[in-house]
Parts: C-alpha cells; structure tokens; sequence
C-alpha cells in the first residue's frame, strides 16, 4: 500500500504543520469556545513530553511541557475531564498557571484520536473562574475533538500525496529523458532491429527480430523476404508511409500498441531511419522497434493516481465541507436554545460527524486501490 512508508496517525507527520491559521481547526476553537463559554481554547500534540500548542485562542505560547501541565491529563483520558476548580484539585496544585500566570480556575480537556486509536493530541478548555459542563457541552467537546483528529490525518493524507505526485512527475521526466537516450542505441540488441532494402525486402535482423517473429507469427524470419509479411494487417498502411518517408531521408517516429492473442498487448515505439553505405548513398532503412509496455504501464499508473488525486481533490472542494457545515449550522441553533439542545440536534451532529468520518476514509481507500502491478509482456 502506498502510505506504508509514513504512518498517517504517527503525530511526528502533524508536528511541522502550519496550522496557527487554519481556518478549519481555527473553527473547532471557536466553536468550543462558543459552546462553554470559556475564553482560553487550545489544540495540542504531544510529542516527546512536548505539547505544540498548534491552534490557540487566547494564548500566546505555542509549546510547553508535558509534565505536569493540565492537558497531559486530558490525553491520558479516555473521556472529557472536567476541573471545576482547579484549587480544590491536587492534580493541579503545582501547575504555575493555577498558582499564578493565567491564574485559571477551570479546565475540560479530550484526547485527540486517530483513526488507528493512537492518542495524537487535546482539545483543551480553560477558564478564569469555576464552573462545569453539562452533558450537551460534553458531548460537543467530544465531536469537535474528533473533527479536528479527522482534519489532521486529512492534511496529513493531502501532504503525502502532494509528496507522491512529485515522485511521480519526477519519474516520468526521467522516463521521457531515458526514452530519447535509448533511441539513440539502434544496435541494442534487446530491441527488434532489422535492415530494409530499397524494395522492402529484409537485407539483415537481429537476435530478438528473429524471436519475436517466431513467437509471435509463427515462422521464420529470412533474409530476401517482404517484411511486411511479418507485419499486423492494422499496422500495413502506416509501417509504408514511414518507410518511404525514410527512403527519402528523412528519419520517421511511430508509437502505437498491437494487441496479439496469445501474447496480448504490447507498447512499442517504431524508428524508421535511412541506412547508406560507405559512400553515402541510400540501400534502404534501418528499422528499429523498442518495447515500451512497461514504461506504458508505469504512465497509466501515474494517471490512475491522478485521477485519484482528483477525486480527492473534489471530495476536499465540494463534499468535505458539507459536514461542518452542517455541524457548524446545528451549534447556532444550539447556542440560540441556550445551549439546551433537544436529541434530534445532537443526533444530527452526530450523523454529521459520521459522514466526515465516511469521507475521511474514502480518501484513504482511494488512495490504497491507486496501486498497479504491471503485467510486461515478453516473447522468448
């Protein structure tokens, strides 16, 4: 599988993301700021007793340590953790925010988890006065934690694909380089190579032409035959409109495919160039065809996982926003209730954040079927 080499949810991939003004995660703080009323609202990873505070609101620090600060126990949480009052709380007693600094009073936190369950980070609350949640509170703190997790493995997901998308141009330019290197090499023997007269008849053939011909028709390749007795029927009207093309000098290019039954199809690029002797007078063509199947193969992988980026790149554009939309749409009706939400709210919230989730994991699936395994065909 193609994201094999970088795991999606491992938080080192989110921790050198740009993300202090993402508008999206800057929505999820927003929103849980709105829904408990509290002034001071953080998204943090933590990596290597780290927090990076990535998106914050009311807060200036972008890191602080791990060890003993307030959102390290809202990671180890498997739940919302509410601190009504962080005074009456001896977890807290020696955080230098309580005791001083921001002076905070209350705190609500809730891991951020990946798709694969690890713990990459908090959405975290803070207050300068006691106070608790209510159950409708909770349960958009939880929803809104998953957004945000859903968001970073999203961006993760559309950085490695940017990543693969440029191996891939990458890869074709160092393909398109290497085909007009190999054109060049007309005596190679691995391709078929053979020498026309001025009247079409074979003069002289290689190795792999003899080969190809026995493979592939049946018979054996002599020297005085027509060489377009060797020639698919399809391929006729083409191969003699090259061929006189370079009976009068001027070299010809041909590219195309040909389907044979037992073989099946094969890539090839024809080069049709005017052979003369010592004394520079024309006896005919050198005729040169390269299989190109698999280099064939290798472009329409490169396509198929452009159309996948694509598709992803509409799913990102037109759909992925619908489900915070329509989040976003319920919280205003929430927050017009007096945050007093009746069921059929939250359970619309709660089918909103499961057609994110639905969308999150096309775009992985999309990514994971994007993989060919190129059949090259060969004649002996």
């Amino acid at each position: 599988m193609i994201i094999d080499e970088k795991r999606l949810h491992d938080v080192a991939g989110f921790i050198d993301f740009d993300l202090e003004n993402d508008a999206e995660l800057l929505e999820i703080v927003e929103l849980a700021s709105a829904v408990t009323a509290s002034p001071y609202v953080l998204i943090a990873l933590q990596d290597s007793g780290v927090l990076h505070l990535k998106v914050r609101k009311g807060i200036d620090l972008t890191q602080v340590a791990a060890n003993g600060s307030l959102c390290i126990q809202a990671f180890q949480q498997d739940d919302v953790i509410i601190i009504s009052d962080t005074l009456n709380d001896p977890r807290c007693i020696s955080n230098p925010n309580v005791s001083g600094g921001l002076g905070i009073r209350f705190f609500a936190g809730m891991p951020l988890v990946a798709t694969g369950g690890e713990r990459v980070g908090v959405l975290a609350i803070y207050d300068v006065k006691p106070k608790t949640l209510d159950d409708h509170q909770c349960l958009v703190l939880k929803i809104l934690a998953a957004q945000a997790a859903k968001a970073f493995e999203l961006k993760a997901a559309a950085k490695l694909l940017r990543k693969k998308q440029q191996e891939l141009e990458e890869q074709k330019e160092f393909n398109n380089d290497a085909s007009i290197r190999l054109r060049s090499f007309f005596e190679s023997s691995t391709n078929f190579h053979v020498l026309l007269g001025k009247s079409g008849e074979v003069i002289d053939f290689n190795k792999t032409a003899v080969a190809f011909v026995r493979t592939v028709h049946n018979a054996k390749l002599l020297r005085g035959d027509q060489f377009v007795k060797y020639l698919h029927p399809a391929f006729v009207s083409t191969f003699l409109k090259r061929y006189n093309e370079a009976l009068d000098g001027k070299k010809s290019f041909e590219e195309g495919s040909t389907d044979y039954d037992d073989i099946g199809t094969i890539w090839w690029e024809a080069a049709f160039e005017t052979a003369r002797d010592n004394n520079d007078e024309i006896i005919g063509i050198s005729y040169l065809i390269r299989n190109v199947t698999e280099r064939k193969l290798k472009e329409k992988k490169i396509i198929d996982q452009n159309t996948s980026l694509l598709k992803i790149a509409h799913i990102q554009a037109h759909e992925f926003r619908a489900p915070l939309t329509s989040i976003m749409g319920l919280m205003g009706l929430i927050k017009d209730a007096d945050y007093e939400a009746p069921r059929e709210y939250l359970e619309m919230l709660s089918d909103a954040v499961y057609a994110l989730d639905d969308k999150i994991k096309s775009i992985v699936a999309d990514i994971d079927n994007t993989v060919i395994n190129p059949y090259v065909p060969h004649y002996e």
